[in-house]
């Protein structure tokens, strides 16, 4: 499913004053960092930072020494980050507001670890990855995590009710929803796959609460946009209600989610005259 940039800046500026209260948010993009275990001096790039959980993570794993720089298109995302550095008082993280598939002003071959802490959902996965292969050194880590395909149950929820309506919504977890998707993604965009590593994260019923407002303010906005307001609020009441009768008879499966960590190293940047196509002699 093609959402918009824009599409996507919108819903997450609407989602940055609650984005936190998700525990499993910090669990994962805490996970995340200590498996890619950042380590002192380094200079690390955490694209798609939302509200800096990694960020923050990282910096604080890695030492007063390292520094991290935050990328999100969501200011209201990039205002909670900054609100958290500065009452953490870290001084070596900086945050700014840029397409992290994208990033031009950036020198190539300037960090030496890149982290994604489930942004990839929200981003074109071989650009973004190519963009943080050529930011990176070579031999330098990339360390993404990842939803695996057909997880959480409650977003599956939300799309077997999206049907009711209509609406054929897609899993935005399916391009790098197994283990294989993850090591063929990076070794399409010039990685050479390490490690993947999956394990399953457990939400709270608290987590499960802003359930209806990931997915509306997400990857599904413009397909809930075209319901009438009465489409809306009927499917929001029988969605809520499905999902608290499934947390009260079945808590396990609605909680508990697979999910993947995927780590590549980058190789030597190409040159110029690598890049263009080699021409060979006529046969004689």
């Amino acid at each position: 499913m093609a959402v918009s940039r824009e599409t996507i800046e919108s819903a997450f500026n609407q989602r940055a004053t609650t984005y936190d209260h998700n525990s499993w948010h910090v669990r994962y993009a805490e996970r995340l960092v200590e498996l890619a275990a950042p380590t002192a001096g380094m200079r690390i790039l955490d694209a798609a930072t939302g509200t800096g959980l990694a960020a923050i993570a990282a910096a604080r794993a890695a030492g007063p020494t390292a520094h991290v720089l935050g990328v999100d298109i969501a200011e209201g995302m990039l205002d909670r980050a900054r609100q958290s550095v500065t009452s953490l008082g870290l001084a070596n993280i900086d945050l700014i507001k840029s397409d992290a598939a994208a990033l031009p002003d950036l020198d190539t071959g300037s960090f030496d670890l890149v982290l994604c802490s489930a942004g990839l959902l929200y981003l074109p996965i071989r650009t973004a990855l190519r963009e943080w292969r050529r930011l990176l050194k070579p031999g330098a880590l990339v360390a993404f995590s990842t939803i695996r395909e057909g997880f959480p149950a409650a977003a599956r929820l939300f799309r077997e009710h999206a049907r009711h309506y209509g609406l054929a919504l897609t899993d935005p977890a399916t391009p790098l929803g197994t283990p294989s998707r993850c090591r063929q993604q990076l070794h399409d965009a010039g990685f050479i796959p390490t490690e993947v590593v999956t394990e399953t994260i457990r939400f709270s019923r608290t987590d499960l609460e802003y359930a209806w407002q990931a997915h509306v303010h997400g990857a599904y906005h413009d397909a809930i946009a075209a319901l009438s307001a009465a489409q809306v609020a009927t499917f929001r009441d029988e969605y809520t209600s499905t999902l608290a009768d499934l947390l009260n008879t079945n808590e396990d499966d609605v909680l508990i989610a697979e999910v993947t960590y995927a780590f590549g190293r980058a190789g030597r940047h190409e040159t110029d005259a690598q890049r263009r196509p080699q021409l060979t002699e006529p046969e004689r």
